[in-house]
């Protein structure tokens, strides 16, 4: 890991995403090649909840201020919620979390211990009024799409289901090639209890889960007092960005106290009603943390799976568009990203203009490889020769995103 750029150095190069006077502050706008990043590592982990019997969820931006009355976020997280919009008599607050609207997902069917653990999942967009000071590029913002879920459980399961998660986070972490990255067992603070929801009793019930998880799973970690959610402990994954500043990145939280503040119950093998207690996790965090990392640990150079443009096309001069046209449609059909240099300037010019996109592959077309339908291909610091018809084949091989296939 170099570190060498700044993320937002990167993006503006890459063309990832821009931020504007008129738009506001924080509020980052993405671009077509920060969108393909996005929907690479979404299809990515979806493939993962699929297999691991997630169900998918949709919840609005905007909820009465009662659902965050009840949830507690207006009492210990107002501070970082927008201001309230008037709806005649009530009031609305854009959403800073995800998880009330999943907990009246669970309240709006009758529940039996067969359903359990029931896992629902939302790439879900939230809003955190963050001090202007704070805000910084991508890592740091006022509107974020989380890469959310929460799991009811048996809380007599609840241990069971951590390690589930934990193995979770660890695979998506192989499989894009993170390294460096720490575990904190994030705790209450015994000194302000007013700050946590529940007994002290609960907390270092709940806490003693999350500890057995990480240490059953072999997984390195470090306590830290005070770090935790007030519904309940959680483990953070932490790790550093290019300028050395750590950052939270993912999360696994354990939240006893949500489902007594809705009223959630199911019915146990004996006909009992008991509450369920919820995981929640979300292991890429936010897209806009997420891929701020990303960019600053690979300096650009992201795996070729993520890589926005993973084959750009340069045509030597006009005669060699309509090839370039037929090998990006042919590339294209085949789920590989191809990308035409259409810009103005002499040769050199557009290929210092590639190398800041960082393709993953760079294919110069001219009249000889045109004629020869043979093509270099330049990759990575490797080169090699392609004959067309073999092209989308090897093109499609090699920007395969990482299989899914995991013991849960």
């Amino acid at each position: 890991m170099s570190y060498q750029y700044d993320h937002r150095i990167l993006a503006d190069e890459m063309e990832i995403y821009f931020l504007d006077e008129q738009i506001g502050a924080g509020l980052p706008v993405w671009l077509p090649n920060g969108v393909a990043i996005r929907d690479a590592l979404e299809a990515f982990v979806k493939r993962l909840e699929d297999e691991a019997g997630f169900q998918r969820v949709v919840s609005p931006h905007v909820a009465k201020a009662e659902l965050f009355d009840r949830s507690g976020h207006l009492r210990a997280f107002g501070g970082n919620m927008f201001p309230p919009m008037k709806d005649g008599e009530s009031e609305l607050y854009l959403k800073p979390m995800n998880c009330p609207f999943h907990h009246r997902v669970f309240s709006s069917s009758p529940r039996s211990y067969r359903q359990l653990p029931l896992r629902l999942a939302e790439y879900g967009q939230v809003y955190r009024y963050e001090d202007s000071g704070a805000l910084k590029g991508l890592s740091r913002v006022r509107a974020l799409c989380q890469n959310d879920a929460h799991i009811y459980v048996d809380p007599r399961d609840a241990i069971s289901e951590i390690g589930k998660v934990l193995e979770m986070h660890e695979h998506c972490y192989r499989a894009l090639g993170l390294e460096g990255y720490r575990y904190r067992l994030s705790k209450h603070d015994p000194a302000r209890m007013e700050d946590f929801d529940g007994s002290r009793e609960q907390w270092l019930e709940a806490e003693e889960i999350l500890r057995r998880g990480l240490e059953e799973k072999g997984l390195p970690y470090f306590e830290a007092d005070g770090e935790a959610a007030f519904y309940g402990p959680k483990v953070d994954v932490q790790m550093r960005m290019g300028a050395g500043d750590e950052e939270s990145i993912a999360s696994v939280q354990l939240d006893f106290n949500s489902a007594e503040k809705f009223e959630l119950s199911f019915v146990d093998s004996s006909g009992e009603c008991v509450r369920p207690w919820i995981v929640h996790r979300a292991p890429l965090g936010s897209h806009e943390r997420f891929v701020a990392l990303l960019l600053e640990y690979f300096d650009g150079q992201l795996p070729a799976w993520l890589a926005p443009v993973q084959v750009l096309l340069v045509p030597v001069g006009p005669e060699q568009v309509n090839r370039c046209r037929e090998l990006a449609r042919e590339l294209g059909s085949s789920g590989v990203r191809a990308k035409i240099d259409v810009n103005a300037g002499s040769l050199s010019k557009r290929i210092l203009f590639a190398h800041k996109l960082r393709p993953f592959a760079k294919v110069i077309v001219g009249e000889r490889e045109s004629k020869a339908d043979v093509f270099v291909v330049e990759s990575r610091g490797s080169r090699n020769e392609v004959r067309g018809d073999a092209l989308v084949g090897e093109m499609k091989k090699a920007v395969a995103p990482p299989l899914v296939k995991r013991e849960l």
